[in-house]
């Protein structure tokens, strides 16, 4: 007769080889206090997101045409833009304020003004409020379509609240800059005007949520002033 061991690890083997051909996962599920679903990352993009971003306002007159021989052409092929449009939300401006002092105006981020209307730090109660009352528009960058019936989930501010503030009670302008500024690609790019990454876009955003993981704090980029 087989040792019990020996048994277990034989039920265990039948198990998994049942739950392949069906496509089933023995992972264990996610915790509903911390994971961030792909829908949920949708929704607060959607909602952070804009069609426009201001970048370096010492950029003169460009057709955006990607010509060989514009003067705004970088060594590496790339390009300097003073401001950046598109059809539909695409990028989330890590930013507070950009004024260019002519004709381009001024940008401030929907998610500035209407996260911190007055400026100053929100509680938790304030932000969750102003959240909902950013709406959702469908962004560049996600696959398919998301409706946002019923609204932003309570979880999904929840994690954002939790990315953008930790454990605290408050939260400032500039943190959630500083937080955002943190999911760049690259977070210690100078950026257009020297005050780190400029925008998010949508596989930045959600490179955690799009793998079915959680967002994690992580080290924040160095401090810069502005």
């Amino acid at each position: 007769s087989l040792h019990p061991d020996a048994c277990v690890r034989v039920c265990v083997y039948m198990l998994l080889a049942a739950a392949i051909p069906l496509g089933l996962s023995l992972s264990p599920p996610a915790t509903s206090a911390s994971a961030l679903s792909t829908r949920d990352a949708c929704l607060l993009f959607g909602a952070l997101a804009e069609p426009l971003v201001h970048l370096d306002p010492e950029v003169g007159a460009c057709c955006h045409s990607a010509c060989s021989d514009c003067e705004w052409r970088l060594p590496d092929g790339g390009y300097r833009f003073d401001v950046l449009k598109a059809t539909k939300p695409k990028w989330v401006p890590c930013y507070l304020r950009r004024d260019f002092g002519d004709e381009r105006g001024c940008h401030e981020p929907r998610w500035a003004s209407a996260l911190f209307p007055g400026g100053g730090e929100v509680t938790r109660a304030q932000f969750g409020e102003a959240l909902a009352g950013l709406g959702f528009e469908m962004p560049m960058g996600p696959r398919g379509s998301v409706g946002a019936d019923g609204g932003m989930p309570e979880s999904a501010a929840d994690a954002l609240w939790a990315w953008l503030a930790g454990d605290g009670d408050a939260l400032t302008p500039e943190g959630a800059r500083t937080r955002l500024q943190a999911m760049a690609e690259d977070p210690q790019a100078e950026g257009a005007v020297g005050e780190g990454p400029d925008h998010l876009v949508w596989k930045e955003f959600a490179k955690d949520a799009a793998r079915g993981g959680r967002w994690s704090r992580r080290t924040s980029p160095r401090h810069r002033a502005g």
